[in-house]
């Protein structure tokens, strides 16, 4: 009886932990005062930016969960915006460490022309 409660706990503990958050998981909120059509993330040196993590323009205000799983690698992680009004160039942030921030905050100077992002 012993061996079967204790069977029962681990694979209780195996499947909770399998639902767990992945480290990288990351919440993206949009404080740019613009809509974004494209939020990719990518591993440094990977240049194809096909996948979209949007379904639909994140407006400003809004904030997307961001999940990663297990055949991801890494904790450095390139991400990339495009903004929904069309002529306006895209940007590209390099080597993020996604382990370390839980969510990443995307600001737009309009003064100075930089967009930004801080991490919490």
């Amino acid at each position: 009886m012993k061996e079967l409660f204790l069977g029962t706990v681990l694979g209780v503990a195996v499947a909770f932990g399998a639902m767990a958050a992945d480290l990288r998981d990351v919440k993206v909120v949009n404080a740019t005062g613009y809509g974004i059509k494209i939020l990719g993330f990518n591993n440094p040196g990977d240049d194809d930016w096909s996948d979209n993590e949007l379904g639909d323009p994140l407006a400003n205000g809004a904030s997307v969960l961001v999940k990663f799983n297990t055949a991801d690698e890494g904790c450095a992680w390139n991400f990339k915006i495009e903004w929904a009004d069309p002529g306006y160039p895209g940007v590209i942030w390099k080597d993020v460490d996604l382990c370390r921030i839980s969510v990443l905050t995307l600001k737009y100077d309009r003064k100075t022309d930089i967009t930004s992002y801080t991490a919490q």
